[in-house]
């Protein structure tokens, strides 16, 4: 951080205090006693974190975010390995900062020494898993790069405020949840990348995309969406690749895309080779909610996804508002449920697949019935699902510790997937990095055999 960044910072927090007290307090000028030692200024710093920010946040440091932090427009933050973020939030209007991003952000953990944003520790409890603490990310129109390698989200949505860009671009109303991210990108011109990230604990979508060139992959959401959200949600303008991802206890979907919101180019995104484990319970309308999702114009390839206990299969939305199905290819998915009622929707009933005559059940599709065709994770004992708890946000339970989403030797998830296709994107290059795309597996799901 930039000793000039901070007094700046500070100088125009200051410019707004008085404004307020000033118009708040007395309608005259407001006259500061030059001996007043109360008025002095506040002054930016890793404790107190707040106003604009760039440069570089170095590794293994802390810093408190107090207030609204903003990345300007063409400047850009680089955030190194094992730099512990936390964001002063209490879920409430007006206490709950949120990261602006009008530029570039890049944060860049290890394996072993991983980005984390999160909140003071007193609060991160159960009871605050759906609490909405802090405003997330929100990358605007201007922004540059988005880049996630390595990094911890917890804790995000709380409400939208009127001088919030989420609010004010009409993405949301004032009151609303925030998303643990927010992406605007016009045509392409920014990259976004989550790269083996967590995500976990967010009041609604854990990630909201209107555009950008984007790569999803190696990452886990975790309890994404109280009662409604997923945990990729994506719009007109994104396009790539969304692979290798856990996706636990979504509110919703796993991965949705629609072709809504009139940006260009088409939606055009590639579900493949992700495991997802007990979503889609909590969205309580009807015909909402469950794994994997395609709608209103939206394309892509949706192969190798490996679905457990979820409230749906993958949905093709009917003609009302059905994706671009010429341009369109699933199939190779791995089914289990462990209710009938899960069984009976693997083909979802408000969906089409399987249930026009022109939209067969895949053959390459793995789908039994109760109990049938259990995956043998290395640590995730199924026959024992309770959809009560999972529908219900104050008793659905986090995902255990030791749970290990790998195959069991022996699994028949093992082989039988689709590799004959290629990903949307090779690879990625961005701010000087090549991220290569993983290519699809013979295995379904996210894993592969445990060693």
């Amino acid at each position: 951080m930039k000793m000039t960044n901070w007094l700046r910072s500070s100088f125009i927090a200051a410019l707004v205090f008085g404004f307020v007290a000033c118009s708040e307090n007395d309608p005259g000028p407001n006259v500061q006693d030059p001996n007043d030692d109360d008025d002095e200024e506040v002054i930016a710093s890793p404790e107190n974190m707040f106003g604009e920010v760039e440069g570089v946040w170095p590794s293994g440091s802390t810093y408190t975010i107090t207030g609204d932090v903003v990345i300007p427009e063409g400047s850009s933050l680089t955030i190194e390995e094992g730099v512990t973020v936390i964001i002063d939030g209490d879920g409430r209007q007006g206490s709950s900062p949120e990261i602006v991003v009008r530029g570039s952000l890049y944060a860049y953990g290890t394996e072993n020494a991983r980005v984390r944003f999160t909140v003071p520790e007193g609060r991160r409890t159960v009871a605050n898993t759906f609490a909405g603490l802090w405003g997330g990310f929100t990358a605007t129109e201007t922004v540059g790069d988005l880049v996630f390698e390595y990094a911890d989200i917890e804790y995000a949505g709380a409400p939208g405020e009127a001088n919030n860009p989420i609010v004010q671009e009409g993405e949301i109303s004032e009151g609303e949840p925030r998303y643990a991210i927010y992406m605007q990108d016009d045509g392409l011109t920014s990259n976004f990348i989550v790269w083996h990230t967590r995500i976990a604990y967010s009041k609604d979508d854990a990630i909201r995309l209107n555009g950008a060139k984007t790569l999803i992959a190696h990452s886990t959401f975790e309890l994404n969406g109280e009662t409604g959200g997923e945990a990729v949600n994506t719009k007109s303008g994104t396009v790539g690749d969304f692979c290798f991802n856990l996706i636990y206890g979504s509110a919703t979907n796993g991965l949705k895309v629609a072709n809504s919101k009139g940006r260009t180019p088409q939606a055009d995104n590639y579900f493949y080779n992700n495991t997802i484990v007990d979503s889609g319970w909590r969205r309580v309308q009807a015909g909402r909610g469950g794994s994997l999702n395609y709608e209103n114009g939206s394309r892509g390839q949706c192969f190798n996804n490996l679905v457990v206990n979820s409230r749906y299969g993958l949905r093709m939305v009917p003609p009302d508002d059905q994706p671009d199905l010429a341009n369109t290819e699933w199939g190779f998915h791995y089914y289990y449920g462990d209710e009938e009622i899960i069984v009976e929707e693997f083909y979802p009933s408000n969906g089409t697949i399987g249930r026009v005559e022109d939209q067969p059940r895949p053959a390459s599709d793995i789908a039994g019935g109760v109990g049938e065709n259990d995956p043998l994770f290395a640590n995730h004992a199924l026959g024992s699902f309770d959809i009560a708890s999972a529908r219900e946000a104050s008793t659905v339970g986090r995902m255990p510790a030791d749970a290990d989403f790998r195959l069991s030797a022996g699994s028949p998830a093992l082989t039988g997937a689709n590799t004959e296709f290629s990903p949307r994107y090779a690879s990625y290059e961005v701010n000087g990095k090549t991220y290569t795309t993983p290519t699809p597996q013979a295995y379904f799901g996210a894993f592969g055999a445990a060693n």
